[in-house]
């Protein structure tokens, strides 16, 4: 998947977050505030506890990977005005940096992790502190106010089980990523019936719909029926795992020791994208665009993109968008015929806290009060993502028709995000994409076919499993 643009999505989220600054309110919601974080003691879980904090005022230091603008200078000054023990310190970390910090001895004490991506393989490489007594012990978390998108930073170390037992961190904020945000004008310029908010499309409409409003000039397409904001309409892993999950298969085994994607239902799937990329219905291989998908929905040169919650914030945020925002509805995320409906989230980020740090006491400190006191108020007030609480959620905007229409889409649609996608713990992200790209991307020019693709991908795939599961010790 060449066109994978999670650096740009970044650029794009920092704009849309810098905002949130501006718009944080106050309040207290839950027992939730900075002030009640210093509450809880865990002294029974870790091993120094604030070995730092001498007569002489001398701080704990406690690094943190989030990024600016979701844990700002101004956040981390109001913090320590409070919690004089304590001092915060941001540190730039991409994988291989925090791979490097790690074998080093220096980890940062909260990490941003992804908890359908990230979680299961730094639990596995014994990077994530089991959490669990913290959030029991909790003043300011209420675990029955939990929604399930918390489940995706458990694991099971017993069974490698993801979803289950052991809570090892907690999201910032997520959404139903597979939602269609679309142009209402583009639909009534081409005499086609909006979709329902409520029912879901299967993928095959979807497609058939995409390809109504694509239009071409001789071979050039000038506008697209459908983008993704994380890549291509084409194979690729994401829209793959969620049409296995509404399948109720897998491209892994269940233990995810090992991959097949030569099975009929992985071969059905591959031809089926084959088929949308090859009528140029969304960028892929053989239709190249420099922009993500964001960009050429908000440039009227996309009708339709699949993108979560926060596009909502980014289409208010436009210059582009911003006057004309009452032209964009939303559908739920497409389903597979005869599956099950799920829309879950592609990430859910968070983070977790280093299980090698030195101060645990204060690190979940901090990590209370960013997630769960006003810092997290604050940006469900915003609306720039989903909370991960049913008391939160109550706080997203509803002042405009249309945060309105995206608050009521999020309540129906919460009935079917319990699922989540099925990523293999003993591979990164970037791996997999990096073996579609190698040897799918022939098949879309007829240079290879799905069945010999399929293989090869296998081939690699399992042996990177293997090596993954080296790395970690696992037999």
């Amino acid at each position: 998947m060449k066109k994978k643009i999670w650096s740009t999505m970044l650029s794009v989220l920092v704009v849309s977050s810098l905002l949130l600054i501006s718009a944080c309110g106050g309040g207290n919601n839950n027992g939730a505030s900075g002030n009640n974080s210093s509450k809880t003691d865990n002294s029974s879980n870790g091993g120094e506890k604030g070995e730092d904090v001498k007569p002489s005022g001398k701080r704990v230091v406690i690094r943190s990977t989030m990024y600016e603008p979701e844990m700002t200078s101004e956040m981390i000054a109001e913090f320590e005005k409070t919690h004089t023990n304590i001092k915060i310190e941001r540190v730039e970390a991409d994988y291989n940096k925090l791979m490097a910090m790690m074998a080093a001895g220096n980890a940062p004490d909260i990490i941003r992790a992804a908890g359908v991506t990230e979680v299961p393989g730094y639990v596995l490489k014994d990077m994530a502190l089991d959490l669990t007594t913290y959030f029991d012990s909790s003043t300011v978390f209420k675990q029955n106010d939990f929604l399930p998108i918390v489940n995706q930073f458990r694991f099971d170390k017993a069974t490698g089980t993801h979803g289950q037992g052991a809570i090892y961190g907690y999201p910032k904020d997520w959404s139903p990523d597979f939602t269609i945000y679309y142009n209402k004008k583009m639909f009534e310029e081409a005499g086609i019936p909006l979709p329902s908010s409520t029912e879901a499309m299967t993928w095959k409409e979807l497609i058939e719909l995409g390809k109504k409003l694509t239009k071409k000039n001789g071979e050039k397409v000038t506008r697209y029926g459908l983008v993704y904001y994380n890549g291509n309409i084409a194979a690729q892993q994401d829209l793959l795992n969620l049409q296995l999950i509404q399948s109720g298969a897998s491209m892994f085994s269940e233990d995810f020791g090992g991959s097949d994607l030569t099975t009929p239902v992985m071969k059905e799937l591959l031809n089926f994208w084959v088929d949308a990329a090859q009528s140029g219905v969304g960028p892929s291989p053989l239709h190249q665009e420099t922009d993500w998908g964001g960009q050429l929905f908000v440039d009227n040169k996309a009708a339709m993109i699949i993108a979560g919650y926060w596009f909502s914030g980014f289409l208010k945020d436009n210059q582009l968008t911003k006057d004309r925002i009452d032209e964009f509805a939303v559908s739920p995320a497409p389903m597979m015929e005869g599956g099950t409906r799920i829309s879950p989230s592609a990430s859910g980020t968070g983070a977790i806290i280093s299980s090698k740090t030195k101060h645990p006491k204060e690190a979940w400190e901090v990590f209370e009060w960013f997630f769960g006191g006003k810092p997290a108020e604050d940006r469900a007030k915003a609306g720039y993502g989903l909370p991960a609480t049913k008391t939160l959620m109550n706080m997203l905007p509803q002042d405009t028709p249309f945060n309105k229409m995206n608050y009521d889409f999020v309540q129906n649609e919460l009935k079917y995000s319990e699922g989540y996608l099925k990523y293999n713990p003993y591979l990164t992200y970037q791996a997999v994409n990096a073996v579609f790209d190698k040897h799918f991307t022939p098949v879309y020019f007829g240079k290879d076919t799905v069945d010999g693709a399929g293989q090869k991908m296998t081939e690699e795939i399992n042996t990177l499993i293997n090596e993954g599961k080296q790395l970690i010790g696992t037999n």
